[in-house]
């Protein structure tokens, strides 16, 4: 499936609806701050196992630390058997390609998250006692991110080095 701008714009409203319950910098604001859509084009590779499904943050994370080719995104991905978005978090490579541990055919999702670099999930995990998910863990997220521009310098590197969907309209 193609991935119409309304679809982008139902989603990121929804996000955008989320901001109004936030009376401090949360999740929500972050993603409409600095999240973006991330394609699904490639295949799953060969090294990806599937993990348990409503564990992806666990999961998402076990690859994130151990693999330096990858990054760990959260955000929210909308599955067309659902209607509504879900909190979820997946990897992208360096293209910004999607490969989703715990879904098993994500060819008609769309997915709009924040990309993180490995050696930031491994402190944060390292902060939160092993728990793993960022944007999820509200503790954790006011603890460590009270001001949006410690969440920006800790992202402004893997947001950076991956390159958005010319197709979107978003720039580079």
């Amino acid at each position: 499936m193609e991935h119409t701008t309304a679809l982008l714009d139902e989603l990121t409203s929804f996000i955008d609806q989320l901001t109004q319950g936030e009376k401090t910098f949360g999740p929500s604001t972050a993603l409409v701050r600095y999240g973006r859509e991330f394609p699904v084009i490639a295949p799953k590779p060969g090294w990806l196992r599937m993990g348990e499904k409503r564990n992806c943050f666990n999961t998402a994370t076990t690859y994130a630390v151990t693999r330096s080719d990858i990054f760990y995104v959260e955000g929210y991905a909308l599955e067309p058997e659902l209607p509504f978005p879900v909190q979820h978090a997946w990897l992208v490579d360096a293209n910004g390609q999607v490969f989703d541990p715990t879904y098993e055919d994500t060819t008609d999702h769309l997915y709009f998250g924040i990309a993180f670099k490995r050696d930031f999930v491994v402190d944060m995990l390292a902060r939160n006692n092993g728990q793993a998910g960022l944007l999820v863990n509200l503790h954790l997220l006011r603890r460590q991110f009270r001001d949006p521009m410690l969440l920006e310098d800790a992202i402004r590197g893997s947001m950076a080095l991956i390159p958005r969907d010319r197709s979107s309209g978003i720039p580079t």
